[in-house]
């Protein structure tokens, strides 16, 4: 299978790169662009913010899988920063898919990004993929993130929404930055410990992507998240545990709100999201780390 990928540099793109070229599967990497560059006319390429991109006429890949975008954490949020995130989504996957149902052959699939960040703080309610959306920011961009991704649709592509939890992985993303006040004894949990946090491993979002892959009945959404509810405090007791350092100190959510912003900080690390990934399981994938503390420990943080 031919697979054009964004965000391939990313952190999930990384390893999906790997995983697909040990499965024989050839790779075209569609080049991130913005006004300042020049856009190639030989390759494929899109600019995340103002809803643009090319497909060369020539051009013919099975699957297209949508991984780009703004990070949504790297940085205090103010309304340039949530700017960059809402556009980068939103914009930049109409611009994507417009210019892959003008391809001289349409690809059969799409797999597209979308985070957990769908339902919103909800507490301990449970949320499967059949749950409503939730309110605020990031709820309003992954809503507006998928119908642009779900225009695909109109043209028979098989399409998937991959709702995206925290991603468990050595070599990046959020763990990497978590285990760093750990590793110098300043590790503890965040407001009371008792909001939920969607997590997965690297290696089981991996596989979930290409189950979706080639999966020819796979279609809508999917929360990529364990099957092991975890809360804050139960997640900082395993990674102290991982990483055999004290967690003793705790960040209180004033302290987090200050830092961060009210709006930021109740929507990234003190949000609670029950996920669970139901469609993934009903459709008879197993995890091969369903339970956080092994998942950790395979990491040999």
């Amino acid at each position: 299978m031919k697979v054009a990928i964004t965000g391939s540099s990313g952190l999930i793109g990384r390893h999906l790169k790997d995983e697909l070229s040990r499965n024989n599967h050839e790779i075209v990497t569609v080049k991130r662009v913005n006004v300042t560059q020049e856009k190639p006319e030989t390759l494929p390429w899109w600019d995340p913010y103002d809803g643009t991109a090319y497909v060369p006429d020539d051009l013919v890949v099975d699957a297209v899988i949508h991984l780009g975008g703004e990070p949504v954490a790297s940085r205090r949020w103010n309304s340039d920063i949530k700017s960059k995130i809402y556009a980068s989504r939103v914009y930049g996957t109409r611009g994507l898919v417009e210019a892959m149902t003008r391809a001289s052959r349409l690809p059969r699939i799409l797999i597209s990004a979308s985070a957990v960040g769908y339902y919103g703080n909800r507490g301990a309610e449970l949320l499967t993929e059949h749950s409503t959306l939730g309110t605020g920011f990031l709820s309003t961009v992954c809503r507006d993130w998928e119908e642009q991704a779900n225009k695909a649709l109109d043209f028979e592509i098989r399409t998937c929404l991959i709702r995206t939890g925290i991603v468990l992985a050595k070599d990046g993303g959020a763990l990497a930055k978590a285990a760093i006040p750990f590793r110098v004894g300043l590790g503890g949990r965040l407001g009371d410990g008792k909001a939920y946090m969607p997590w997965i491993h690297i290696d089981d979002h991996i596989a979930a992507i290409m189950h979706l892959l080639s999966e020819i009945q796979a279609q809508g959404a999917y929360n990529l998240v364990g099957p092991t509810p975890t809360t804050n405090l139960e997640f900082t007791k395993y990674l102290s545990s991982a990483l055999s350092r004290p967690a003793v100190l705790g960040v209180p959510s004033f302290a987090l709100e200050l830092a961060l912003g009210k709006e930021m900080a109740h929507e990234t690390v003190l949000a609670s999201q029950n996920v669970q990934p139901k469609r993934l399981l009903d459709a008879g994938f197993t995890f091969k780390y369903p339970h956080l503390d092994t998942a950790l420990q395979s990491l040999n943080l």
